[in-house]
């Protein structure tokens, strides 16, 4: 036997290093596949998504046939949960400030959406995502599913738009209070995670039909039959003035990897000392909050590399350093790689079993929910985001259904260097959003206990109402001849 020579258990160091390995693989045979098979090269799908798709079906192959689980879960979710604050502490590290276009021959600067428009896009999303849960969830309680907690739909927000660490996080505070004990135990836990397995197939698969749509809007077509031999990379790219030199006592790629370090620790000391003072507060509604602080953690980050990359640039002006150290290419490229992991770990990591008895709310719930999140998204971004809206939109439905990485994966395919200002936007608006979002996360608290659900839905209306309002206001109330045009 197999087992008896390879220890397919969770905490042996052996069989973590076995599934890093395995992702990388998974990784090159999808891109082998993407290259060779017309159908994936047509398609637009992401390698990332081939991969993720390809190791999830040999993983229920395995496990239906040999009953073994050939992928260390916990290294799977460390690569997903730490792998996007770093993505995220990358691209805010970029010098790249100025984003710039072609369009009818001519050269113009893409109008940027102020951050807090950006965020009250997603928290609105979340907004509109819960209120179709709760809508859902309330019918099947009332009729053919009495014994369902009627507030449970209101995790659809948190698997789609936050991702499994979140919704599996305020699944267990449910499981622990007895929220869905008729369910059996750790219930609410494995809805939240099922709810965000589907966000992550909602992202993959009909983000590609969506990746589509907008590629043949942009008149992107030549990577669908054939692949250039190069990337149009010059030494500038990798090495500008007053930089870095590419190769020195220390490599270049090694500082950047090492800048993106050295933030992701701050990061962690900051939410540590956050924890330390939450517990010491004695409340315990505050001490409640700590797994949610834990679940923004590439926020944090976010807001953490902002601060660092201002010092930086400090410290430049000021004569206290002489060469810029971040380098926008090399930047990218962590971003990108850590993304690309972190999508197809996450993909691993659904599992068809936990769906159990719960298949029928989940089924609707996330059908309607990937469904108004798209209708939603799409005539709203085609308002607020003008000079990119097919960028803007894919970047935040692949954020809103899946999780940020998501989101970049899709952006990527039309927007491969990140020449609009959707990336950055999507970044710098999640930072706004924990603010916009505070309120959502009190809400979702509330919401499971008796008598509070009718309150918390109302709420949730009128904040969403509210945010409409706001990103509807330059419709409502601002002339034609008064709006302002593209540079």
């Amino acid at each position: 036997m197999v087992t008896d020579y390879i220890n397919f258990k969770n905490e042996n160091l052996s069989f973590g290093v076995i599934t890093v390995c395995a992702v990388c693989v998974f990784m090159l045979t999808a891109n082998i596949l993407r290259r060779k098979i017309p159908f994936f090269r047509r398609s637009l799908m992401p390698t990332a998504v081939i991969a993720g798709l390809l190791g999830l079906l040999v993983k229920e192959v395995v496990l239906a046939v040999f009953d073994i689980h050939i992928f260390n879960t916990q290294i799977l979710s460390g690569l997903v949960y730490h792998l996007l604050p770093v993505g995220f502490i990358a691209l805010c590290l970029r010098e790249k400030d100025d984003y710039t276009g072609t369009g009818s021959g001519k050269e113009f600067t893409y109008r940027r959406v102020a951050p807090a428009k950006s965020g009250s896009v997603m928290i609105s999303t979340y907004l509109i995502q819960a209120l179709v849960g709760i809508l859902v969830t309330v019918i099947l309680g009332l009729t053919v599913m009495p014994e369902l907690n009627k507030a449970v739909g209101i995790m659809l927000p948190l698997g789609y738009g936050q991702g499994p660490q979140q919704a599996s996080a305020t699944g267990y505070i449910w499981d622990a209070a007895g929220y869905m004990a008729a369910w059996g135990e750790g219930s609410a836990g494995n809805f939240g995670l099922t709810i965000a397995a589907f966000g992550f197939l909602w992202a993959s698969i009909p983000g590609i039909i969506l990746v589509n749509r907008a590629a043949k809007r942009k008149g992107i077509t030549l990577k669908k039959d054939e692949f250039s031999k190069s990337g149009n990379v010059s030494s500038y790219s990798i090495e500008g003035p007053d930089e870095v030199p590419l190769s020195e006592s220390i490599d270049k790629f090694t500082l950047q990897v090492c800048m993106v370090g050295g933030v992701y620790l701050l990061t962690i000391v900051l939410i540590i000392g956050i924890e330390i003072l939450l517990r010491l507060s004695g409340v315990k509604f505050l001490v409640d909050l700590v797994p949610t602080i834990w679940g923004f953690a590439f926020m944090v980050a976010a807001l953490v590399a902002l601060c660092v990359k201002m010092i930086l640039r400090r410290l430049v002006k000021t004569g206290v350093m002489h060469r810029k150290y971040p380098n926008s290419y090399m930047m990218n490229r962590i971003s990108g790689a850590a993304f690309d992991i972190s999508i197809t770990a996450a993909l691993f990591l659904i599992s068809v079993v936990a769906l159990g008895t719960l298949w029928i709310p989940v089924l609707i719930i996330t059908t309607l929910g990937g469904l108004v999140t798209i209708f939603y998204l799409r005539k709203l971004c085609g308002h607020i985001y003008k000079d990119y809206p097919n960028e803007a939109f894919l970047a935040l439905y692949g954020n809103l259904s899946g999780t940020i990485a998501n989101g970049m994966i899709l952006l990527r395919e039309i927007d491969k260097d990140f020449e609009t200002p959707a990336s950055e936007d999507l970044v710098i608006g999640s930072s706004a959003a924990i603010i916009m979002g505070f309120p959502l996360l009190l809400l979702i608290a509330q919401a499971p206990r008796n008598g509070n659900l009718w309150w918390v839905s109302l709420t949730i209306l009128i904040y969403f109402l509210i945010l409409t309002l706001y990103q509807l206001k330059d419709r409502l109330f601002v002339k034609k001849h008064d709006k302002p045009k593209r540079t």
